[in-house]
């Protein structure tokens, strides 16, 4: 019985050496013993792992009118000779501020521990009321249906601060923001104006955010934030589902 006992255990010994082997290293000619192996840890190791994420969510965004500019997007080389456009400031619209629903996403890499820095950018649509302007020859009227369109773009800067399967994050995200307007346009003496048209008012973004993520692995997360444009008072808010190339971020406890 001891040295069927004694058999069963080398045979074990054995096979877990084998398999183990055998997911480490493969043959990679007809020569015996030529295998390329992996060094231990490469598939799961923190140290190892590049630390990045990828993010995709839903945006609301304002955008203050006040001290706005827009100017009609009617592109130069379709101008006839001698056209200008029409031009108005955000306070015409009669709306304190301009709201879109849309899209963001964008990546970020660890810089050292969890101080992280990336690029991010988004797009938005939405409707707006807008009053009748008179933009010196220029009639513009309230167009039917989606009439805003919003961008943006920039690079955020930040520190997670983990807290097991919860984190928390402060950063603070530098870019621009361009919103175009579209109206109904009547001109009778310009000779080539459009029917309709648009007009877009550009302003930087200057937003300290607080964002919240929760774990559904180890490589996704689900996360909120929130922030407000210092240029303009105009917030922000967003959800999105982010994958970590690396598990956790490299870390799950702030202590």
């Amino acid at each position: 019985m001891r040295l069927l006992a004694t058999l069963v255990v080398l045979l074990g010994v054995l096979f877990v050496s084998t398999t183990a082997h055998a997911k480490g290293c493969k043959e990679v000619s007809d020569v015996v013993g030529e295998q390329q192996c992996t060094r231990y840890g490469n598939n799961w190791s923190i140290e190892r792992t590049f630390p990045i994420t990828f993010r995709f969510g839903l945006r609301y965004s304002e955008l203050s009118t006040s001290g706005a500019q827009f100017a009609e997007d009617y592109k130069k080389k379709r101008r006839p000779k001698g056209y200008k456009g029409y031009a108005f400031d955000g306070e015409s619209l009669g709306v304190p501020k301009l709201y879109s629903y849309g899209f963001d996403g964008g990546f970020t890499f660890f810089i050292v521990g969890q101080l992280y820095a990336g690029l991010d950018g988004g797009i938005g649509f939405s409707k707006v009321r807008s009053n009748t302007i008179n933009a010196g020859q220029f009639t513009l009227t309230d167009d039917s249906g989606v009439d805003v369109l919003t961008f943006h773009g920039g690079a955020p800067l930040g520190y997670r601060i983990p807290l097991g399967r919860a984190s928390i994050r402060g950063e603070m995200f530098l870019g621009f923001t361009a919103v175009s307007v579209r109206h109904d346009v009547s001109a009778p003496g310009v000779n080539g104006a459009p029917s309709s048209g648009a007009a877009t008012a550009a302003r930087w973004l200057v937003e300290p955010r607080i964002a919240a993520d929760i774990w559904f692995t180890q490589h996704i997360s689900f996360g909120a934030y929130g922030g407000v444009n210092i240029v303009d008072k105009g917030r922000v808010l967003g959800l999105s589902l982010t994958w970590h190339h690396r598990a956790f971020d490299g870390d799950m406890a702030f202590w």
